[in-house]
């Protein structure tokens, strides 16, 4: 299987392909977009990540977890799936930067993720081709997707709560992020899998949004962004949560803090179990990193972490 030097050549294949195929003033906005989140890059650490959704990983976790029952993937198909899933990936983010604009007037980014969504489904339809199963469970994937933002947009008009339920139901705006993999499940007709797989995606990205939520509080509250985590702590809280976990002692944060982290760790149990029902034995080193720094936010916040974490919420309330 391929190693992340190799994975990550195969994405950027990808990328520069999908590229080279654009019209001019699309292929601006999507070199901008490939900028603003460290694509095409020489380092690879945007591609991989504890804390982030495992893009990358997962695919092909799930074709080292097919081999081991003897249903063998090409590589042709496993980097086919990559590159969906770097392309879908960031259709879900133009979209999404689209909707988070102070404006809404430009139609530069849903113009370029129609363009994303059609690449991508170009390489879908090269590792499943025409199956009735597969491209079913797609209208059933990108019909939650699609509701989803009709939530956020009811969520800013303040018509629903920013509670934990619509926190989860607004999670199905990344669900897309297992189509690649349950093509994968598709082409070697293992589908019954796709269920914990489905799990698995759900519960990882939910982890990674917690922590980008906590991460981005200045910036959510100053943009009128309604989060989850921003209702639990208050937005009369947030500028003194950080001075009290600074003068906190080690291993002693503050109490929204730790029961942000520990929602977080719920949420990472959770994918531990779909990992098993998978048998995806290749995630495990990666699950048990994540553990570890999930626990470490919780232990250790007054350290070098957390002049991490101020100097991020310093550059979003500067607006950098």
């Amino acid at each position: 299987m391929l190693d992340r030097r190799g994975i990550k050549s195969h994405v950027d294949r990808h990328l520069s392909e999908a590229r080279e195929m654009m019209q001019p003033r699309v292929r601006k906005a999507f070199e901008k977009l490939l900028q603003e989140h460290s694509f095409l890059t020489p380092d690879p650490a945007p591609y991989f990540g504890p804390l982030g959704p495992p893009l990358f990983e997962l695919p092909g976790w799930v074709a080292i977890r097919l081999s081991e029952e003897g249903a063998e993937i090409s590589e042709d198909a496993l980097t086919d799936v990559l590159g969906a899933s770097a392309l879908g990936y960031l259709h879900i983010r133009a979209q999404d930067d689209w909707f988070d604009a102070a404006s809404r007037e430009d139609p530069t980014l849903v113009v370029l993720a129609e363009t994303l969504i059609a690449q991508s489904n170009r390489l879908l339809i090269s590792v499943v081709g025409p199956s009735t199963r597969f491209w079913q469970f797609y209208v059933e994937v990108l019909n939650a997707y699609s509701e989803s933002f009709m939530r956020e947009e009811a969520l800013r008009k303040g018509e629903v709560l920013a509670s934990r339920s619509t926190f989860e139901q607004l999670l199905a705006q990344v669900r897309p992020l297992v189509l690649p993999s349950a093509a994968l499940l598709d082409r070697a007709d293992r589908w019954q899998y796709r269920h914990p797989l489905d799990e698995f995606v759900f519960t990882t990205t939910a982890v990674s949004q917690i922590f980008n939520d906590m991460m981005d509080l200045y910036r959510d509250r100053r943009m009128g962004q309604r989060t989850w985590t921003l209702e639990v702590i208050g937005e009369s809280e947030v500028d003194g949560l950080w001075s009290e976990v600074a003068g906190a002692p080690s291993g002693e944060g503050s109490g929204w803090i730790q029961e942000r982290i520990g929602e977080a760790l719920s949420f990472h149990e959770r994918s531990t179990r779909a990992a098993r029902a998978l048998a995806l034995t290749a995630a495990e080193a990666w699950l048990a990193d994540r553990r570890v720094m999930l626990e470490g936010l919780l232990d250790s916040l007054h350290g070098s972490l957390l002049t991490s974490f101020v100097r991020r919420m310093s550059k979003s309330a500067a607006g950098l």
